[in-house]
């Protein structure tokens, strides 16, 4: 297997000067990555790369390595005519990872190719999103059994501080207008391969929410409704995990409703004990949540989407935090839980979850 590798689209803050909360991320550029979460979420998106190497126990921010591609200047590309528009969009940052997941992903490769694009929740400052990364990798991307061969993470100003719930909350609805014009780009990056006659991959890319990173998506779908933006189906699975959104999200007219015009399938995973949405639930929220309670009326779910109750999993183990709260906490079992893991990989794999209640 190759060095590790996975891929980024973020909002987090992106600056020419460094500090004790920065990284570098692109020399040639001297540009820096905020990493502690405390900035105000963005609309302006930044696609990059991240290389590190798999290891045993706890990894940290230096084990990682950010690279963000140069972007095109935006005064530089208004002044593109528009029989110059494929030029410019060739020099942009998103098509530079569109187009290098496209190339890995061949027409008629015969071995596993798939990607995985995952939408983190909150507390999650950039290190931990990082580690979730590494955590994912090992889960997904090396078993045989999965397959999946590319981890993309849409990482948001999120913090590593129980305490900040709400401005993360704020944050996650602003990032979902961002992830909006990514998905917009998804769809440009199509039409460009149409108007040069490139033939489509044949990879499939699933989609995951996990936590907070659900109301992401959901401010996505709200956003590209508001706008007569249509939704297309370019994902193949949709996994909804421990969302923390309402339980009756899914129902019409609310904006989630639309997951199932962006995904061929939707699995939602739920465990009643997750005491990360009781908080939520109890202290923050007047609403049942979603990824604590599975949906409130299933009659009212779209066709193809799947329920998963996991409350009776018994094999959680230390993962991206290494100590006691992930066992007792029983939020993050999509990466900490063998059973959980297993099943994902057969959903990925085109199967019924074992865990679905299919009436």
């Amino acid at each position: 297997m190759p060095d590790p590798k996975a891929y980024l689209i973020t909002n987090r803050e992106v600056s020419d000067k460094g500090g004790p909360n920065f990284i570098s991320v692109n020399k040639a550029t001297g540009e820096y990555l905020r990493t502690d979460g405390r900035e105000t979420a963005q609309d302006d998106l930044r696609f990059g790369e991240i290389n590190f190497e798999l290891k045993k126990g706890k990894v940290k921010l230096s084990d990682f390595e950010v690279k963000l591609y140069p972007d095109l200047p935006y005064d530089e590309l208004r002044k593109n005519t528009e029989d110059d528009s494929v030029k410019s969009a060739k020099k942009l940052s998103s098509f530079e990872l569109f187009n290098t997941l496209h190339k890995k992903a061949k027409p008629g490769k015969q071995q596993r190719q798939d990607i995985l694009f995952i939408i983190h929740g909150y507390k999650n400052d950039l290190e931990v999103a990082l580690r979730t990364v590494h955590e994912l990798y090992r889960q997904y991307v090396v078993p045989k059994e999965s397959p999946i061969e590319h981890i993309v993470m849409f990482t948001w100003p999120a913090r590593k501080n129980l305490l900040m719930y709400r401005d993360d909350a704020r944050d996650a609805v602003l990032s979902g207008y961002a992830l909006a014009r990514a998905y917009q780009k998804l769809r440009s990056f199509f039409h460009v391969l149409v108007r040069e006659e490139r033939p489509f991959c044949e990879a499939n890319i699933h989609l995951m929410c996990h936590s907070m990173g659900n109301r992401v998506l959901e401010s996505m779908l709200e956003h590209l409704q508001q706008s007569n933006q249509r939704v297309n189906n370019l994902f193949t699975e949709g996994l909804l995990v421990g969302a923390d959104v309402d339980y009756d999200t899914l129902e019409a007219p609310k904006p989630l409703n639309a997951i199932i015009d962006l995904c061929a399938r939707v699995h939602i995973y739920y465990h009643q004990q997750d005491r990360a949405l009781l908080i939520s639930e109890t202290t923050k929220n007047a609403f049942n949540r979603l990824g604590l309670w599975g949906a409130k009326n299933s009659i009212a779910l779209p066709d193809d989407v799947y329920q998963c109750d996991v409350t009776d999993i018994e094999d959680e183990d230390d993962g991206i935090f290494e100590d006691f709260m992930e066992k007792v906490v029983h939020h993050w079992y999509y990466i900490n839980s063998t059973a959980v893991i297993a099943d994902i990989h057969s959903v990925l794999n085109g199967q019924l979850s074992l865990f679905a209640d299919e009436f």
